[in-house]
């Protein structure tokens, strides 16, 4: 979760102007007053809106309890009119940087970004794993790559099939292979994390409305198409027309998961969306959220894979009769 900090009146009704732009954005999060605000310590990331000091002093060491920076939520500070955003910790792993950004072109602010590599037109390799979603490196990777990349291209080497993102080029000398793996300054390799999208849909559903969900999905998570691994859906579904002809418009793999199988993840895991309607009528209580997670363990060629550690980065959203949610594990 997100949680969203104020103190005085001013805040309060800026807060509720970040939670419907994260509310749109399918990001789940609330609104704390300053006294009920309980850390628990696996907050996705906090915003305050307050003097930065109160945070540095009251609140700072507390967020900091894992102290490693590739676990820490982020943090990012807000003044009670929302004139300038400031992300003071975890700004790459942890998303300071992207929703500062995300929020103050709503809110037509100023971002103050601090982070090295981005002032210098940079993309870390932090960043560049985030972006791509990739495994994280670790620590001692990033600070030499970080460094590094400051003062000279650095060598890149990506899949065949994947495209250069903002500022690539001017941070590294890319080239490509026929391996899905990433290759940074020699030796050291990331591997992808696979991504699954699942979808639900009403009966008889056209496929211009699952196509246009989709690209809606993709968009509030910033996924290109071609970073996609697979879709997934329902039994029931198999020989639903509109949502096998956008899948084959894709050209991406589509696994079909039966009832049981989708029953099985709800009673592993207890944070999905359910829906005794959708129970009564097919007899699981939800589709598109188990469906992603199960097409990233079918993806992953790893029956050890536990779906526990399957995270959903967009839960269930609904438009127009379909319903998405993607997964990456």
């Amino acid at each position: 979760m997100i949680k969203i900090i104020y103190i005085m009146e001013n805040g309060k009704i800026l807060a509720n102007k970040i939670k419907n732009i994260l509310d749109y954005h399918f990001y789940d999060n609330n609104i704390f007053t300053s006294k009920n605000l309980e850390i628990e310590g696996n907050e996705k990331g906090f915003i305050f809106i307050m003097a930065s000091g109160i945070v540095l002093r009251k609140y700072l060491d507390q967020i900091k309890i894992n102290n490693d920076k590739t676990k820490d939520g982020f943090v990012i500070i807000i003044d009670e009119f929302g004139k300038n955003i400031i992300p003071i910790l975890s700004n790459h792993i942890g998303g300071g940087n992207y929703f500062s950004n995300l929020i103050g072109r709503e809110l037509n602010s100023n971002v103050a970004i601090t982070t090295a590599t981005d002032v210098n037109n940079k993309i870390g390799i932090d960043e560049l794993a985030t972006k791509y979603f990739l495994e994280m490196p670790n620590k001692k990777d990033i600070l030499k790559i970080n460094k590094k990349v400051l003062t000279e291209k650095v060598d890149l080497i990506l899949p065949n099939e994947w495209k250069p993102i903002k500022n690539m080029v001017n941070t590294y000398n890319v080239n490509y292979h026929d391996k899905n793996y990433v290759v940074i300054d020699d030796n050291i390799l990331l591997n992808p994390k696979k991504i699954a999208v699942g979808i639900g849909a009403r009966k008889n559903i056209k496929s211009h409305k699952v196509y246009w969900a989709v690209k809606k999905a993709l968009y509030l998570r910033d996924i290109p198409l071609w970073r996609v691994d697979c879709f997934a859906t329902v039994d029931v579904k198999k020989d639903e027309k509109g949502l096998i002809e956008t899948v084959k418009t894709i050209n991406k793999e589509l696994f079909i998961f039966n009832r049981q199988d989708i029953n099985e993840v709800y009673s592993n895991r207890n944070d999905l969306a359910k829906s005794d309607f959708v129970y009564k009528t097919i007899g699981v209580y939800g589709v598109a959220e188990p469906v992603s997670i199960l097409g990233v363990k079918k993806i992953s060629n790893n029956i050890n894979i536990d779906i526990n550690d399957i995270e959903l980065i967009l839960r269930k959203f609904k438009n127009k009769g379909v319903s998405i949610a993607i997964a990456v594990g």
